[in-house]
């Protein structure tokens, strides 16, 4: 069972549990990804960082664990953070979690460690904790955590999320060294719960904060203010997954200068399915960001991916009335570019995918262009009871007449969609046949759909 529903050309780890992204850096010619690990259960607890290097972005090796809990010091847990280069020497900031009054929801703290020995061994900084609750006193902040920091115009900034009096809120702190703190100022204040994993940085003309509230990560762009403090003027989703496919986003800035982005792919569709227990948590693709002229933030599979290619798989232009076409091409490691043109009255459409040979299993995903709503439904997408059979759904905003471009990943247990390059929705999924590898297009009347470009690869690692 497990053979057939792990992904095979997403990263993670061997076995066991996996969340976060974490610590995205470039290194000596290499890419780093540390993440959140359990190394001992495929189930969260005993949280270290586990690491991983690359040279293209896409084909991962797996190094030591880069960070464990100090026992000795009270440490439970290695929560999330980043890491940056103080010169020649890669650091990391963390959140700290220990038990009693160290406690996740009103006590953890901040903690930095560096290498010397080029990312191999971490040790932690005998000066920790960097930064404490004390830090931004009197302010009452809950699930203070997860540290984002950069370098801007000679000084550095760190980004902290929590919660203010039940809202989520992002603190930011500001150092001349890395080792010496001090509070400015929240930077912003909103409506949900909590803030996770707080990302801010400059992109175009705009500066953009991500942050997990829980569920569907969001996304703003607009002005940092010289008091410190950040004013939107767009909003959006990051990706339409939330819990169902994609939490805690981490960007990067590469060498190159653009901006990358992992994301979490978490398994809490899977619900109590006993036919995986080693292994619990996938790590996106990279996407890459960019400012769009009109202010919104886009997304795109990095360039990278293409790499993973094999063999093209590409059937002719096809238009359709109404019904199904199938179209021969069968995977469950997939790559699949498909440009639309629905008519004005067209009613839905879209693609069956991991679909059985006579669709006892299939994961549709569903446009509806007259009501700018996409999905996927997951009523059938596995013959097991227990995992989520609910639909992830999204809006995106569709212009008639012009040509609605999906690329899309499939890799065994998830599903990655991109729709037009500004609206992403991540699914887990758990198909139990083995045939249960079909593509098929299809459209429901009225109207007709023109398929102008369908195109389609086998993923390899290799």
């Amino acid at each position: 069972m497990t053979d057939l529903l792990r992904p095979r050309y997403h990263l993670m780890p061997e076995k066991n549990w996996m969340n976060d992204p974490n610590g995205a850096i470039y290194y000596n010619g290499e890419y780093h990804l540390f993440y959140q690990h359990n190394p001992h259960a495929a189930e969260w607890g005993d949280i270290h960082w586990g690491h991983a290097k690359s040279k293209d972005l896409v084909r991962w090796d797996h190094l030591p664990h880069a960070l464990s809990p100090s026992a000795e010091s009270g440490e439970l847990h290695c929560y999330s953070g980043c890491a940056v280069l103080d010169g020649h020497v890669p650091k990391i900031f963390y959140t700290s979690v220990g038990s009693g009054a160290r406690n996740a929801a009103d006590g953890a703290e901040q903690w930095m460690a560096f290498s010397t020995d080029g990312m191999t061994t971490w040790e932690k900084a005998k000066t920790n904790p960097v930064l404490t609750a004390a830090s931004h006193s009197p302010l009452d902040i809950r699930e203070w955590r997860d540290p984002f920091v950069w370098k801007e115009d000679g000084l550095w900034y760190m980004v902290v999320g929590g919660s203010h009096e039940g809202k989520g809120c992002v603190l930011v702190h500001r150092s001349p060294d890395l080792a010496g703190w001090t509070y400015w100022t929240m930077l912003f204040r909103g409506d949900d719960p909590i803030f996770e994993c707080p990302n801010f940085f400059r992109l175009g003309s705009k500066w953009v904060l991500i942050a997990s509230p829980g569920d569907r990560v969001k996304h703003w762009a607009g002005e940092w203010n010289e008091d410190g403090t950040f004013t939107p003027e767009q909003e959006g989703i990051v990706d339409f997954g939330g819990w169902d496919g994609y939490y805690a986003p981490l960007t990067f800035l590469c060498p190159a200068g653009r901006r990358l982005m992992w994301g979490w792919l978490p398994e809490a569709s899977r619900g109590s399915f006993a036919g995986i227990t080693d292994w619990a948590g996938v790590m996106s693709l990279p996407r890459e960001l960019i400012l769009a002229e009109d202010g919104t933030l886009r997304f795109a599979p990095a360039e990278e991916t293409k790499s993973l290619r094999a063999l093209q798989l590409t059937p002719a232009g096809w238009t359709l009335e109404s019904g199904l076409w199938r179209t021969g091409i069968r995977g469950r490691a997939l790559e699949i570019a498909v440009s639309f043109r629905p008519s004005e009255a067209c009613g839905r459409f879209g693609l069956k995918l991991l679909h059985s040979p006579s669709f006892e299993e299939e994961s549709v995903l569903v446009f509806d262009c007259q009501n700018n709503r996409f999905s996927l439904d997951r009523a059938k997408s596995s013959l097991a009871e227990e995992p989520r059979r609910s639909a992830i759904e999204g809006d995106f905003v569709y212009a008639p007449g012009e040509d609605l471009q999906v690329r899309l990943f499939v890799d065994h247990s998830l599903v990655e969609v991109f729709v037009n390059e500004s609206h992403c929705l991540t699914g887990r999924i758990y198909p139990l046949r083995a045939d249960s590898d079909g593509v098929s297009v299809f459209a429901e009347q009225p109207g007709r759909v023109e398929i102008s470009d369908f195109q389609a690869w086998e993923l390899s690692m290799e």
